[in-house]
């Protein structure tokens, strides 16, 4: 296993754990989404400025042409939606299981193939067809199996963490219409407008509140761990490997996170959910034409 290859699953298996951080911290899903975005884009902003240093790194990054008005809304917008994406994510938590969460998140690629003829006049062919098909009997099966949880419960969290996936699959579109801004500065610019569209609500509320150090220390770690090194060691490796070796890496984090969420969680999680699990994955990945590296924007337990 090369240097690469293990960088890209260490972000994979950081991203992967999200959730049983997520869970140990007493802040709401918005607050905490708001301070990962911020403590991320500083990170972020920090790496950026040591690259700009150095001319060479400069190149590395991607000498391209001044983006157009399009593509700067374009990417202000799919920052926006990657904060709202995380508030809703986040907050399935509070009523399913972090495994369940994350099944249900993994269908925006499904999402993606299925309004791909609207948005990016893609052809849907019959094999993405069954796929979508696929993906959702695997979503009825997580549904029907039911949880410990309420009904009611189960519901609310089945709804956020859809969603979470419609949002995460809006991004995986809006980046395509996004020309001319390397990785590291689109990541930044997304970070920073993830936690802006949600400074509002964070300072209406006005009630952040750190009943221990201990939630502190998790939200450090979320940000600076799990969102600035992990997009940091993703980017550094992304020009070293295959794409459809990156595309296949990709899918430790979700499989990660059942894992995680199984023995660390000690979170319940039935036959059939997993078999419903391995079906909504298993049509993301067999649906997939000619697997491209994955950008980051588009990791939402990331």
């Amino acid at each position: 296993m090369n240097k690469a290859t293990i960088k890209v699953l260490i972000a994979m298996l950081l991203w992967g754990s999200l959730g049983v951080f997520v869970k140990n911290i007493s802040l709401d899903s918005v607050e905490i989404a708001f301070f990962r975005g911020i403590i991320g884009s500083v990170f972020l902003g920090i790496v950026l400025l040591v690259k700009m240093q150095n001319k060479q790194k400069l190149v590395e990054l991607g000498d391209l042409e001044k983006p157009s008005k399009k593509s700067i809304i374009v990417l202000i917008i799919s920052g926006m939606a990657i904060g709202l994406n995380w508030v809703f994510l986040f907050n399935s938590y509070n009523y399913i299981t972090v495994a369940n969460g994350t099944i249900v998140y993994y269908l925006a690629p499904v999402i993606v193939i299925f309004v791909s003829p609207i948005f990016l006049k893609e052809k849907l062919t019959l094999k993405k067809s069954l796929a979508v098909i696929c993906a959702m009997f695997g979503l009825v099966l997580i549904v029907k199996s039911g949880s410990s949880s309420s009904n009611v419960d189960l519901t609310r969290g089945i709804i956020n963490a859809f969603a979470a996936a419609c949002l995460y699959a809006s991004v995986i579109i809006l980046n395509k219409f996004i020309k001319n801004v390397n990785d590291y500065t689109k990541t930044f610019i997304q970070l920073f407008m993830a936690s802006m569209v949600l400074l509002p609500w964070v300072i209406y509320r006005n009630m952040i509140v750190f009943d221990s150090p201990k939630s502190i220390i998790l939200i450090a770690i979320l940000g600076i761990v799990h969102t600035g090194i992990a997009y940091c060691l993703y980017f550094s490796a992304m020009g070293e490997l295959k794409a459809q070796s990156i595309a296949i890496l990709g899918y430790i984090d979700p499989v990660s996170s059942v894992v995680f969420s199984i023995f660390l969680l000690r979170e319940p999680f039935s036959v059939w959910q997993l078999v419903g699990g391995v079906i909504i994955l298993a049509s993301a990945i067999i649906a997939e034409r000619n697997p491209k590296p994955k950008n980051i924007e588009e990791e939402m337990g990331l």
